[in-house]
């Protein structure tokens, strides 16, 4: 059995010998290298456009600009602004040339004159609507009201209340590799090579933009060098290059620079909660009301992260009454959209922040006030109707306080010493496997060996090895002799992608399916080879076997006489049966849960050192605990990142002040640490691989942790991420 086993990634191999291929690896014949001229300014009215002079450099072939597609939930200037700038950031025109030198070059010449507007950057100020942040709309360009049993009433009941707001400010995602894409031109038919996380969803969003232009386009992923959620949906310049390469007949090539991808990737989080929360003098938890505002950006498309953090705002706690009422507030920023969690981490920012503020208030011990209010019998719907599968709560947290203990100590006997040292604990449940389905086909090759192909778009996760590993269990073949590929619209119509932890779990689970069809299909052949009945065969290790004249067949021998003759009668079979497919998906959401426990240090000098750290987390079913190990180590570590360096920051006027990697701080080697993971396998789904998802846990479990931590070292009440320097003086 190779699941349950700490298995290599089988990916690996290509990748350290530097055989990936990359977007920017690509380069086609005669293709043209698209740059794009963007804004400087946050908010204008575009008068003119002169690019005539960029238009007399040699190599220069031509000029894209005001280029409007109608796409729900993108502004109304995409993909470039065209009357009116919203960011920083946004394409205002394109230019293609013979090198990527010349066209960046050619931008230069390019002129835009413009009528500075008011920028709307506070998101207060937002909410008045008083200065627009796009011209003729109001700023609260989405609102929603989550509500479950009577909160008002229960806050009025309750022995205490409180109230604390909660900023978590924007990341930027800072994914190793910028995006890029590389357009190939073949007359109505294209091929787009695109860094991204879901070719099919960029299939789909480009078919729908260009479909009366193009017979079909086909998306082939290259290897990707990070995503974490920013290049799932289709970006402004993807657009831009169809429709260079549709309109000069011609492949197009573009990539991103760094300063661009700060400025124009998709930022996440920028949440504000004004929580309220009535409590008994015992630490059991009422009701809760959430006054929650996303800054959206200049585009309204992200609302629904704000959605997912509302609807997880009672967590993993047992609280019948709950209101949140959210609202979408439209600035003059780079717009938002997910990364890695995705509502998820917010909302576990916010329970997580009210549970230790009670436990303060009542001088409480934080567990006790935890367990008072855990969810303790499973099924169970919270106040909007989202329903928790399965797992053992108590069982996890009971385990991760045996550590808290000993870190609480531990910070103890350094504090006596004059250190600034604290212990900090969360516990958190995760909505993922989002759905609908994926997709898988299983196909049994001539020489033997047997190929997956799935929809999912795994970027770097090792999800191949994984499906790989439950392949190979279920063929009861070697895993060495299973192939996994992905990331090409030509190779599997229909497909999702990877997002929201779902790769291992619904590919996995589809491919699952379609190899116990594929065994049908085996069966079936082996007994017209055999001249045998089905029910007389059994197929085990990879062999067809009839127990009456003991006969066995190989796999390689079943697929070998299968495709044999090209003449002679198909007299056992209606079909080649050497393949299979399946899709697969959850009537419901999957609830993985964790708890982190962080022992850190405030130095003299204002810095952050993570003394110690531990989590434990159920995902039922763990497929390759190294795989899952490292997910949750490299989510640690990000969530580091989010806790204590990284924050967009924009200055009263809308221009961005991190620009790249000199402003904006991110965890390196440096800042990282020593961690120790265990697991537990209660919480198992109800599909025939039971496992859930591990990819996102670490970054909505750890934030609250390491907060925490902080707030008991410094010794005061601490309400947003990340930590300033002068929040921890």
């Amino acid at each position: 059995m190779y699941v349950g086993q700490k298995v290599r990634r089988k990916e690996d191999y290509r990748i350290l010998t530097g055989n990936a291929r990359y977007v920017d690896d690509v380069d086609l014949p005669n293709q043209l290298f698209l740059a794009i001229k963007r804004s400087e300014v946050p908010h204008a009215r575009i008068k003119r456009i002169d690019y005539s002079d960029s238009l007399k450099l040699k190599g220069v072939k031509g000029v894209i600009v005001g280029l409007n597609l109608p796409l729900e939930g993108r502004p109304r200037n995409f993909p470039m602004a065209k009357d009116e700038i919203l960011y920083v950031g946004q394409p205002i025109a394109a230019v293609l040339a013979e090198d990527r030198y010349l066209a960046y070059d050619a931008l230069d010449y390019i002129t835009v004159d413009y009528e500075e507007l008011p920028a709307v950057v506070d998101l207060e100020e937002a909410l008045k609507d008083e200065v627009k942040a796009v011209e003729g709309r109001s700023n609260i360009a989405y609102a929603q009201t989550y509500k479950g049993g009577d909160p008002e009433e229960a806050l009025k009941r309750s022995d205490r209340t409180v109230e604390v707001k909660l900023e978590i400010s924007r990341v930027a995602p800072s994914a190793m590799e910028p995006r890029g894409g590389v357009v190939e031109y073949n007359g109505d038919r294209l091929t787009v090579y695109a860094s991204t996380q879901s070719p099919h969803y960029m299939r789909s969003f480009l078919l729908k933009a260009f479909g009366d232009r193009v017979s079909d386009i086909r998306v082939v992923m290259a290897d990707v060098g990070g995503a974490f959620g920013s290049k799932l949906f289709p970006y402004p310049e993807e657009f831009i290059a169809v429709h260079a390469a549709l309109t000069f007949r011609t492949s197009v090539k573009w990539a991103n620079t760094r300063r661009e991808d700060f400025l124009s990737t998709y930022h996440a989080r920028g949440q504000t909660h004004n929580v309220k929360v009535g409590f008994n003098k015992d630490g059991r938890v009422n009701a809760v009301i959430d006054d929650l505002i996303i800054d959206l950006g200049a585009g309204w498309h992200g609302a629904y992260l704000a959605d997912i953090a509302a609807t997880l705002v009672t967590g993993p706690y047992e609280i019948p009454n709950a209101l949140v009422n959210v609202k979408g507030v439209l600035t003059n920023k780079t717009p938002l959209d997910q990364y890695r969690g995705a509502g998820r981490p917010e909302a576990a920012f916010v329970y997580e922040r009210y549970m230790d503020v009670i436990a303060d208030e009542l001088k409480m011990d934080p567990i006790e006030v935890r367990k008072r209010n855990l969810i303790g019998n499973l099924p169970y719907k919270n106040p909007f109707g989202i329903k928790y599968d399965s797992g053992n709560y108590l069982a996890l947290l009971e385990r991760a306080e045996k550590v808290y203990r000993d870190f609480e100590r531990r910070a103890e006997e350094l504090r006596k010493q004059g250190r600034r040292v604290g212990a900090g604990l969360s516990f958190y449940v995760e909505q993922n496997n989002f759905g609908p389905w994926e997709s898988a086909i299983v196909r049994l090759l001539s020489n033997g060996r047997v190929q997956v192909v799935i929809g999912a778009a795994p970027t770097g996760q090792g999800t191949a090895t994984g499906i790989a590993q439950v392949v190979a269990d279920e063929l009861g073949i070697s895993l060495d002799d299973v192939d996994v590929v992905w990331g090409d619209t030509a190779l599997i119509s229909n497909a999702f992608g990877t997002y929201g932890s779902r790769s291992l779990t619904l590919a996995g689970n589809a491919a699952v399916l379609a190899a116990r069809r594929l065994k049908e299909n085996i069966m079936k052949l082996a007994s017209g080879f055999m001249r045998s009945d089905v029910q007389e065969l059994m197929y085990k290790d990879g062999k067809v076997i009839n127990p009456k004249t003991n006969q066995v067949m190989t796999l390689r021998e079943i697929a070998e006489k299968a495709t044999r003759n090209l003449g002679g009668v198909w007299r056992y079979r209606a079909e080649p049966l050497l393949e299979a497919s399946a899709s697969f998906g959850f009537d419901n959401y999957t609830f993985p849960y964790g708890s982190h426990v962080a022992l850190i240090e405030v130095t003299e000098e204002g810095k952050v050192k993570v003394l110690d750290y531990f989590a434990i987390d159920d995902i039922g079913v763990v497929v390759n605990p190294m795989l899952a190990e490292g997910q949750v180590h490299g989510g640690t570590i990000q969530s580091f990142g989010e806790a204590v360096l990284e924050e967009v920051i924009y200055d009263k006027n809308g221009v961005p002040l991190t620009q790249g990697f000199a402003e904006y701080a991110v965890p390196t080697a440096v800042e990282s640490f020593n961690m120790m993971w265990e697991y537990m396998e209660e919480g198992k789904s109800d599909a025939p691989l039971p496992a859930k998802g591990i990819g996102e846990g670490a970054t909505i479990g750890g934030p609250p942790a390491i907060i925490r931590a902080l707030e008991k070292a410094v010794g005061k009440r601490l309400t947003r991420l990340p930590v300033r320097m002068e929040d921890l003086a």
